[in-house]
């Protein structure tokens, strides 16, 4: 009788307890393989959260590899934020002997690079962060631009070339062989030299012959510009890189680290006279035509993918560099709506 008890009074229970549940309990499962909790997404606003609020100029180079049906012939690279749209060029639509670019030396330790021209839009973005429009304008897609030789010009003006302070901000990826000769390549480039080719003005940021991130600023005064020079860049991977000016010390941060920081030394001189270049440099040189010689615009071309160039007219904090760093290169995570 009593292990009849013992049974039957489980079993009451059993039935009173599951009773309640179906009517006021949630059965959780997780750990069994359902309802799993939802996965955190990668951050995708790197445009419209990092860099559109405080640019004075981006271009994401992210046009589709023809425009309105034309080709890349006539595509513009646009700038998102205001009106210094580029042109891109390339072996397609140069003038007569700008291409292809010879390898040679320019003079001890300085070398530029052999590059066929070519220019490639619509290519798979480098940033897992940023796979949205910018303001949703259908015209900019988040892809991006890949140059051996070719180039995008951008008139120049003041927007572009601000003072005293100012931030450059972009992301490449080096493409060469570390088996290739040492060469400079240029990424952006916005400087005028005079014509003793001794001083310097406004800015650029270029992979140096020892394949190091380097930035160079011109400077009213001795010394006539400063260079400062970064960690290795990283082949076949994306990297991105900031160069700040407070007025006093320019400092170059390379994939959201600790800065390497040296002071001008003079009065930052921003360059007035001619065009910004990106994919190459010396945008203050004669144009390539046939039978020029070698030392002729473009020179230290880029050979890789190069997108969301942007300028700000005032200084990037550390932290604020950190983050787009962060986000751009997918390391940001955001929980699911």
């Amino acid at each position: 009788m009593s292990a009849f008890i013992f049974i039957i009074v489980p079993i009451a229970l059993l039935a009173l307890v599951s009773g309640f549940c179906f009517v006021g309990c949630v059965l959780h499962t997780h750990g069994t393989g359902e309802d799993k909790p939802p996965e955190d997404k990668t951050f995708t606003k790197y445009s419209d959260t990092d860099v559109l609020p405080t640019c004075v100029a981006y271009w994401p180079l992210s046009e589709p590899s023809a425009t309105a049906g034309n080709p890349i012939a006539s595509a513009i690279a646009k700038d998102a934020k205001g009106n210094n749209n580029g042109n891109y060029t390339h072996k397609g639509n140069a003038p007569a002997g700008m291409f292809p670019c010879p390898g040679f030396q320019i003079a001890a330790g300085v070398d530029s690079a052999p590059a066929i021209g070519s220019l490639a839009l619509g290519m798979v973005s480098l940033l897992p962060g940023d796979a949205v429009q910018p303001a949703n304008d259908p015209d900019i897609l988040m892809t991006g631009m890949q140059v051996d030789g070719g180039f995008v010009t951008v008139p120049v003006n003041g927007t572009i070339n601000p003072s005293p302070t100012f931030s450059i901000e972009c992301w490449a990826q080096p493409e060469w062989s570390e088996d290739d000769l040492p060469a400079y390549h240029a990424v952006v480039d916005s400087r005028t030299v005079d014509n003793t080719s001794t001083v310097f003005s406004g800015y650029a940021i270029v992979v140096n012959e020892d394949g190091q991130w380097e930035a160079q600023l011109g400077a009213v005064g001795i010394p006539a510009f400063v260079i400062v020079t970064g960690e290795k860049a990283k082949l076949g991977e994306p990297n991105h890189v900031v160069l700040t000016f407070d007025g006093t010390n320019a400092a170059l941060f390379v994939d959201g680290g600790p800065p390497v920081t040296k002071p001008l030394g003079g009065t930052f001189a921003p360059n007035t006279l001619s065009p910004l270049v990106i994919g190459v440099g010396a945008p203050w040189a004669p144009t390539r035509m046939p039978g020029s010689p070698n030392s002729t615009f473009p020179l230290f071309p880029f050979k890789g993918s190069i997108q969301d160039v942007a300028v700000y007219d005032s200084v990037l904090a550390p932290s604020d560099i950190s983050t787009h760093f962060n986000d751009g290169s997918g390391k940001t995570k955001v929980a699911e709506d």
